[in-house]
């Protein structure tokens, strides 16, 4: 009999600590933001070509994310470890060395733990077809992205 990972992983996903974490502005989710809201993430100043550098390795990682979730309601753990290898630490060795020395230490340890999280869940999709290890990995990986989403930015240099 199939074991079902749609709810567990929908629930896993849901409840994310780094999620409930995340400072709401007083209660203001899913509000419009205040006209003299501030945006006090940290500035990390890249060119226009860096950061679309940057911006597309992180659209990779969610596109992992969703082709991960996908083949975990799938039981398809194989199109899980394809699209978790897409994430890993080679994707991080691609970008190159001049714009990941612009980044903040802590930047680069939350982006480095999010693309070993992504090679931890292709490992355990091949030792193992228990989703849970990995939706432990998926939530690790989730938590670092948003909390660097809320910690940092970028802007152009002039």
């Amino acid at each position: 009999m199939r074991r079902p990972v749609f709810f567990p992983v929908l629930a896993l996903l849901l409840s994310t600590t780094a999620f409930a974490q995340m400072p709401t502005g007083g209660g203001n989710v899913g509000k419009p933001m205040p006209e003299n809201a501030r945006d006090n993430r940290q500035i990390i100043p890249l060119t226009e070509a860096e950061r679309s550098a940057v911006a597309a390795e992180m659209r990779q990682m969610l596109a992992s994310i969703q082709s991960i979730t996908d083949g975990l309601s799938r039981d398809d753990m194989q199109a899980v470890s394809e699209a978790a290898s897409k994430s890993g630490m080679a994707m991080m060795q691609g970008l190159p060395p001049q714009i990941r020395m612009k980044f903040p230490a802590a930047f680069s340890q939350m982006g480095m733990a999010s693309h070993k999280a992504f090679d931890q869940i292709a490992r355990e999709t091949k030792t193992g077809k228990d989703p849970v290890p990995v939706l432990r990995q998926l939530s690790t990986a989730m938590q670092n992205c948003v909390a660097c989403h809320a910690v940092y930015r970028f802007a152009p240099t002039n």
